[in-house]
């Protein structure tokens, strides 16, 4: 029985809703002219660089005030784990850009929110960046509108136009070229409810280990060759965190970062990624079909926020939109 959910002061964003519509329609009309209806990929991450098995495991020592929802009973998750690049076209590793890690949790027990349509499913989407530069429902608007009607220099103009560059350096700054996609950490950069009255942001830290050197030439997919090679011959872990929200953090703006000498983060569970042999026509076929959403959510582990309420419908609408545009299902 899951607990009366606590109100969090969590207002729409003015014109949210029509904002929202737009950003899907935009992003449908792009995957429509950029893509023949067979391949047609997914709009966020449409690049993946592995598809690997995981095992997510519930740290049994967890004091009582963290045993919620999905952390309630010390026990292990099967997972899939897709490794991606941001851009919104697939492009060469070599090319610096947002690296993703999206977890998804198998057999998940419990009453999942309205807008999942995955009812055995749990869902955690990370990025490589702390925080999310577009971190308000109009400035995804303006930067994927303008982008795709004009050109990304407009909305670079705009911001330049509008006193907001500081937007265009994050977004420069949140670009890397990893060793690997192992090595690395991993922020959500959204918020979620944890359980009735809390808030916490997640996060994926790599187990310490040694670090890859980053190749003196990198061919064009390095990336998912240095995690096969990592893989052909032992596992990884990551342990994950989450970040309890303290006084005047924002849930309305993704993009300012919690202050972790204010609120550290604290280990709930690990990820851990087996050795093994991801590169077959079977599990890139299944990475383009497995869908990754923050609505893929127990009640308790609610996505808030402008920006995920956004999210959680573009992705539902485009997802729909190229399933069935590809002739899926």
């Amino acid at each position: 029985m899951v607990s009366r959910m606590a109100e969090i002061d969590d207002p729409q964003e003015r014109r949210e809703d029509a904002l929202t519509a737009r950003i899907a329609a935009t992003m449908r009309r792009k995957l429509a002219k950029d893509y023949p209806p067979a391949d047609t990929r997914r709009d966020a991450h449409p690049k993946h660089t592995g598809l690997l098995e995981g095992v997510f495991t519930i740290d049994p020592t967890l004091p009582a005030d963290l045993r919620v929802g999905l952390f309630a009973e010390a026990k292990s998750y099967k997972a899939w784990v897709r490794t991606s690049s941001a851009s919104d076209k697939p492009q060469s590793d070599t090319v610096r850009d947002v690296r993703g890690l999206a977890v998804k949790l198998l057999d998940v027990p419990g009453e999942k929110i309205p807008e999942s349509d995955e009812p055995n499913a749990q869902d955690f989407l990370l990025l490589s960046h702390p925080s999310m530069p577009l971190g308000t429902v109009r400035l995804f608007h303006d930067a994927i509108v303008y982008s795709a009607r004009y050109s990304p220099l407009v909305f670079a103009a705009k911001m330049i136009l509008t006193g907001r560059s500081r937007v265009l350096k994050e977004l420069d700054a949140a670009r890397i070229r990893p060793a690997s996609p192992l090595e690395i950490r991993y922020w959500s950069t959204t918020p979620y409810r944890f359980g009735a009255d809390r808030v916490v942001k997640y996060s994926l830290l790599p187990t310490p280990g040694e670090a890859s050197p980053l190749p003196a030439e990198l061919p064009e997919d390095y990336l998912t060759r240095a995690m096969t090679q990592r893989l052909a011959s032992e596992g990884v872990s990551f342990d994950f965190a989450v970040q309890f929200r303290k006084d005047g953090m924002p849930i309305h703006d993704a993009a300012p970062r919690w202050d972790e000498t204010v609120s550290p983060f604290v280990t709930v569970a690990t990820l851990t990624i087996p050795a093994q042999d991801f590169r077959t026509e079977q599990r890139d076929r299944l990475a383009e079909e497995l869908r990754f959403s923050p609505a893929h959510a127990r009640v308790e582990h609610r996505p808030i926020g402008p920006v995920n309420r956004a999210r959680m419908r573009v992705y539902r609408e485009n997802s729909q939109f190229r399933t069935h545009r590809r002739g899926i299902g």
